[in-house]
């Protein structure tokens, strides 16, 4: 009863103590340790101590390894490992978005590689805690805030090496999620020697270490300024050669072009000669010709004229009579007269008058005055 009793009141603080190792270890949440050791009581000062004197680093590591094996084999069933290496890296991917510790290691080692290649990188930094318990999101977070950066290339996640323990959190679902899921390229440089993580399973690409992934974003950009070196010698040469060919061209057009138009100078000035010597001979002819016609032609407009002038006369005359017979003083003569208004306006209608109105009649021997009633 006494040792119960005793237990009871000791467990509490050696569950304590266990996670105080777990703490120190920075172990994963869910990773399993064989711990063996002793409690050590000092009943004086009612001191308690769990003395650990031996690890079991096979059963730890043997359970990670299964563990992970599991998580791969789902990810690959849902395709999650696939996804990110269908995303198409550019040909020139200067513009990067980086996810590391800054100042560490594996960040001057990155930017030093890049420094060195003499290309005009960008590099967008994205401040991550690699290692410990707040790794995996961390990582993670950073990958999602640089899909929110515009025209970005790649995102590259880099750090140095480490043991199995300082790698799990390379090895978590989350984060292979969150590069699955990126829009940009994720590539990755992680300093492992052996065994590749999770998150290099589903990346885009993957080096063993910083200085590698940079070379190989350098040997990228290289490649495509090498291929655009070679296009360019092939298309001045390609250019030359079509020059030189339009060269002996003009240069056989210009002898033909020559040749041909001396022999047609010549021709036309015999052509020439011949046509002043016929020019001579009908102008000569055209001009009697023309004469003559000229005559005739006279004689029938002399003709025309007089009889245009006839018929005219005969028009005026024909005229002169209808107007003489349309004239107002043959009209007043025949019994008719004309009323006006003191305006002047002929009166058609009487509609056209009011009582007290003055009126104008011609008559053929004079003008009648009166006022209408």
């Amino acid at each position: 009863k006494i040792g119960v009793a005793i237990w009871a009141g000791v467990r509490p603080r050696i569950e304590a103590i266990l996670k105080k190792a777990e703490n120190a270890f920075e172990l994963k949440d869910g990773i399993e340790v064989k711990l063996s050791g002793k409690v050590d009581f000092y009943p004086p000062y009612g001191t308690l101590r769990f003395i650990v004197d031996n690890i079991d680093p096979v059963f730890t590591l043997g359970k990670m390894a299964q563990d992970r094996q599991k998580l791969i084999v789902e990810l690959e069933k849902k395709g999650v490992l696939a996804k990110n290496k269908a995303v198409p890296l550019s040909d020139v991917p200067l513009n990067i978005g980086l996810v590391t510790s800054f100042d560490s290691a594996a960040y001057n080692d990155f930017l030093h590689e890049l420094k060195k290649s003499g290309y005009s990188f960008r590099v967008h930094l994205f401040r991550a805690l690699m290692q410990g318990k707040s790794c995996e999101s961390s990582v993670s977070a950073g990958i999602k805030a640089l899909n929110a950066v515009g025209g970005l290339d790649a995102i590259v996640i880099t750090r140095g090496g480490g043991s199995l323990s300082d790698l799990a959190a390379f090895d978590a679902k989350e984060m292979a999620l969150a590069i699955a899921a990126s829009r940009y390229p994720v590539l990755t440089g992680i300093g492992h020697e052996i065994n590749m993580t999770v998150a290099d399973l589903a990346a885009h690409t993957f080096a063993k270490t910083p200085t590698a992934i940079a070379a190989f974003l350098c040997e990228r950009v290289k490649v495509f300024e090498d291929a655009l070196e070679t296009r360019r010698v092939a298309l001045l040469d390609l250019a030359g050669a079509v020059i030189a060919e339009a060269r002996g061209r003009l240069r056989n057009d210009a002898l033909r072009l020559q040749a041909s138009t001396g022999m047609m100078f010549n021709a036309s000035r015999e052509a020439t000669g011949i046509i002043a010597e016929r020019l001579k001979r009908s102008a000569l002819e055209r001009a009697s010709e023309g004469r003559a016609v000229l005559g005739r032609s006279s004689d029938r407009l002399k003709q025309t004229i007089h009889l245009r002038f006839e018929k005219t006369r005969s028009k005026i005359a024909a005229y002169e009579k209808m107007v003489e017979f349309a004239s107002p003083v043959k009209i007043l003569k025949r019994g008719f007269s004309i009323t006006r208004s003191s305006d002047g306006k002929v009166v058609r209608s009487k509609a056209g008058v009011r009582k007290g109105d003055a009126l104008i009649t011609d008559m053929v021997d004079g003008k009648i005055h009166s006022i209408a009633e």
